[in-house]
């Protein structure tokens, strides 16, 4: 009558091998789907909008023509999105918006590559330097990105006046 008992040794062993590789696995899907299951809402520093629209454009807005662009050479739109000396341009997707301040919003308005660049040769600057603001949503495109940063070098605007953001704009 010989009865095999399970060692102590032998079960221990697999026991620990076992927690390893569920150690190792939850350490890989972290890794992969990213660290922290947090909501996203944290402090943050950055003046954040209390709402932000990249509606079609309402009352106020004029598409620059020449007509309207004799007078100074800006659009009302243009002359609010220059009113800081610094121009904001948020990249979504392939697509450049311009960022015009307002009282309770921020408003986000579509405008063409060319013409952000002669708006940024205007923008006079803040007292570090800055006169263009990067920011960028999550599906801004980095082709679209390096394209605004060779245009603006290109119309002479330096990369030490250029700010990036470092948070995405939602």
């Amino acid at each position: 009558m010989n009865s095999k008992r399970p060692r102590i040794i032998k079960t221990t062993a697999r026991a620990a091998t076992g927690g390893v590789i569920v150690v190792a696995a939850l350490l890989v899907l972290m890794f992969f789907r990213g660290a922290g299951s947090g909501t996203g809402d944290g402090d943050s520093s950055n003046r954040s909008p209390s709402m932000v629209t990249t509606d079609a454009p309402t009352d106020g807005f004029e598409e620059p023509t020449e007509a309207k662009l004799a007078d100074g050479g800006l659009t009302a739109d243009e002359q609010k999105a220059l009113s800081d000396q610094v121009l904001s341009i948020l990249i979504d997707e392939h697509d450049y918006l311009m960022e015009i301040p307002d009282d309770d919003t921020t408003i986000y308005r579509p405008a063409e590559i060319e013409r952000l660049v002669e708006l940024a040769r205007q923008a006079e600057g803040d007292s570090n330097g800055i006169r263009v603001r990067i920011l960028q949503r999550e599906s801004a495109r980095p082709s679209a990105e390096e394209k605004l940063k060779l245009a603006l070098a290109n119309a002479g605007v330096d990369v030490d006046a250029l700010y990036q953001q470092s948070e995405f704009i939602p």
